[in-house]
């Protein structure tokens, strides 16, 4: 038997090599296609909007404007209506912690008991002065993503005229033109229900702690509401900052606090999120929450974050792309 020769042509080793080279460029710039991703959605989701208030003689620029002082001013109210109560309840805390310690006894477990086991809080105050830099290190990036986000908006009108500078098939057109159309509408539906979803886990928040008669559960109930968007961390640093104004009162409303948390966020994950995620964009359950699982397996919070609406648009453009085919 011959041996069989296998012969490999210069364009192919000239294909693979760009291939790779591609690939090698698409994972250098990933952050800023990410960055691009999210400008994207932003625009997709904010465009009905805009178009809305243009129907009111508001002029586009004008429109995306008073969207983005809206936003910021919600932002900015609830945040400074939230952090100084939490320091004043920090400062609080601070004091009164060690006479609480000295003076419980919970189920039999003794101040010795305690401050043996509440030695992992002594990484709590890295951890935040860690959130507090990537916070504002993040803040820049915040600002490039509005910045770059209110152009595409002001571009999304003439989308018509640049589609024909790409190409001058008919068909091309109106497949960009009807894979953004269903985008926009799905990505819309995505942002209502993450603002669903966070008016649900804020009140959800608010009426646990009005029972367990915590101080301050409103404020406390927004930055629940707030943090939901920030998947698993956000959950975790609500239930710390609540337990730790559950302290102020006494260590069993603080434990009672931080298990109405767990329950919130085994809720959320389990039933919350995937029935309003089925409800507005339309995902099965069960893709919602494998899809959320594998985002974070694959890119930590970030991953989590974005996860749903990669796979709306990769569902979108598929589904586009076979109704022309067939």
């Amino acid at each position: 038997m011959k041996p069989q020769r296998v012969e490999i042509s210069y364009k192919t080793i000239v294909f693979t090599v760009l291939f790779l080279l591609g690939l090698f460029v698409l994972w250098s710039i990933r952050d800023i296609l990410i960055l691009l991703f999210i400008c994207f959605v932003s625009m997709e989701a904010l465009n009905p909007t805009v178009t809305k208030l243009e129907k009111y003689k508001i002029p586009r620029p004008a429109a995306i404007i008073l969207i983005y002082v809206i936003v910021i001013a919600v932002f900015v109210v609830t945040i400074a209506g939230i952090v100084p109560i939490l320091i004043d309840q920090t400062s609080e805390l601070i004091r009164v912690l060690p006479s609480a310690i000295q003076n419980v006894n919970l189920y039999g477990l003794t101040a010795i008991d305690l401050s043996s086991q509440l030695k992992i809080l002594e990484s709590i105050p890295a951890q935040v002065t860690s959130l507090v830099i990537s916070t504002v290190s993040n803040l820049f990036s915040g600002f490039v993503v509005l910045v770059i986000t209110f152009y595409l908006l002001l571009e999304r009108q003439y989308l018509d005229k640049h589609s024909r500078r790409i190409s001058s098939d008919t068909k091309t057109h109106t497949l960009i033109a009807e894979t953004l159309t269903r985008l926009e509408k799905r990505l819309g539906n995505w942002v209502n229900g993450e603002l669903i979803l966070m008016t649900v886990i804020g009140l959800m928040a608010y009426l646990g702690y009005l029972i367990l008669g915590l101080p301050y559960a409103v404020p406390l109930a927004i930055m629940a509401g707030m943090l939901e968007i920030v998947p698993n961390i956000g959950p975790i640093i609500t239930t710390v900052l609540a337990a730790a104004v559950g302290l102020t009162v006494s260590p069993l409303t603080a434990l009672f606090t931080v298990l109405w948390g767990i329950v919130i966020h085994q809720s959320e994950n389990n039933f919350i999120t995937p029935k309003i995620m089925k409800e507005t964009v339309g995902i099965n359950p069960i893709i919602t929450i494998l899809t959320i699982a594998t985002g974070a397996k694959l890119a930590g919070i970030g991953g989590a974050l974005l996860a749903v609406p990669i796979y709306l648009t990769i569902e979108t453009i598929l589904t586009v792309l076979w109704s022309h085919k067939k």
